[in-house]
């Protein structure tokens, strides 16, 4: 916990550590989904409409939603479901873990059967986090034979391709280039909406880059419906198409080597984006220059975000990109004024 975090601005809570820093930065970097984009009504419900039907053509029936948008949440507090498909891979083998403790493929029945989602996400963090997290969590609760059993019915591909159809709908061609056999009409994309405007970022004194976990295809969409062309340097845009992977920090070395900067902010909304920064500067040499994390509050771990970068001790913190930049930019302005 970082006992000299305070706030400094509307919505704006710096460490007198952070507050120096940023009047040297001049690079700017943001995660897309949570920070520059609005995507409560795209990502969380895709993962939601994605489980239900892949358990659908599985055999389970009922009534009930497998997952909430609620408790998404909870797998993104646990850090290492960066990615929307992983998350929603992570919940189908969840119900299949338990119909075969039961015995029953009622999705009513399973949703009350102990643990519940935000259970399992808890102790999935506290085996790492994402897949790998959630494998171990569930084999400390079933037999490494009934486990290998279940994961035959695990399809990943499956989940991850109605996940790109219901994000993508009739687009999911140019988007993923695949074409959507099984979802028809507007993907749930359209519904998302931008948190910042080109204005916004141009009148700032930064230059900016993207690290995010969407591929090209997602990116350039969300560039597009926000208005956001020419805004970022073109070799500053790190996607997965890209190669790179959050929490992997070679993405930010990638955007450091391209643009030079004195000191670079990363924007990001969850714990993968902290741990990337983190990671960044664990690696970097002595004269790499040095990366501040600011975490961007009420994205994708919801309400739990103030509360994990709390306790993980980061120097700075934004609910949202515009209280940010005009913090910034004011510390920088009047730190020129004065020289």
């Amino acid at each position: 916990m970082n006992v000299d975090l305070r706030l400094v601005a509307e919505g704006v809570y710096a460490t007198s550590r952070a507050a120096m820093m940023v009047e040297v930065a001049d690079v700017i970097v943001f995660d897309m989904d949570g920070v520059l984009v609005n995507v409560h009504e795209s990502y969380p419900v895709v993962i939601q409409k994605t489980v239900d039907a892949f358990l659908a053509e599985a055999g389970f029936s009922g009534t009930a939603t497998a997952v909430t948008v609620v408790e998404t949440t909870y797998f993104k507090a646990a850090g290492g479901f960066n990615s929307d498909w992983a998350l929603a891979q992570g919940v189908v083998l969840i119900y299949l873990v338990k119909a075969d403790w039961a015995g029953s493929k009622n999705i009513d029945g399973l949703r009350n059967l102990a643990p519940d989602l935000a259970t399992v996400a808890r102790s999935a963090g506290q085996y790492g986090g994402g897949l790998m997290g959630l494998k171990t969590a569930l084999l400390h609760m079933i037999e490494a034979e009934q486990f290998e059993r279940v994961a035959r019915e695990w399809d990943c591909g499956r989940v991850t391709r109605l996940a790109k159809e219901f994000y993508a709908g009739d687009a999911a061609l140019k988007v993923f280039g695949i074409p959507n056999d099984t979802v028809k009409g507007d993907g749930l994309m359209l519904r998302e909406t931008p948190l910042v405007d080109a204005k916004m970022l141009s009148d700032a004194p930064f230059r900016f880059g993207i690290y995010t976990g969407r591929n090209q295809g997602e990116v350039m969409s969300g560039i597009q419906m926000a208005g956001l062309h020419g805004v970022f340097e073109e070799d500053a845009i790190i996607t997965e198409t890209t190669g790179y992977r959050k929490p992997n920090p070679d993405g930010l070395f990638a955007i450091e080597r391209a643009v030079k900067p004195k000191l670079m902010i990363f924007a990001g909304d969850n714990l993968d984006d902290w741990q990337t920064a983190q990671r960044y500067e664990a690696e970097r040499t002595l004269d790499a220059p040095p990366c501040l994390f600011c975490g961007v509050l009420g994205g994708s771990p919801g309400p739990l975000s103030y509360s994990l970068f709390q306790e993980r001790g980061v120097d700075l913190m934004a609910s949202h990109v515009k209280g940010l930049l005009t913090w910034v930019t004011d510390r920088k302005r009047r730190l020129a004024g004065n020289t």
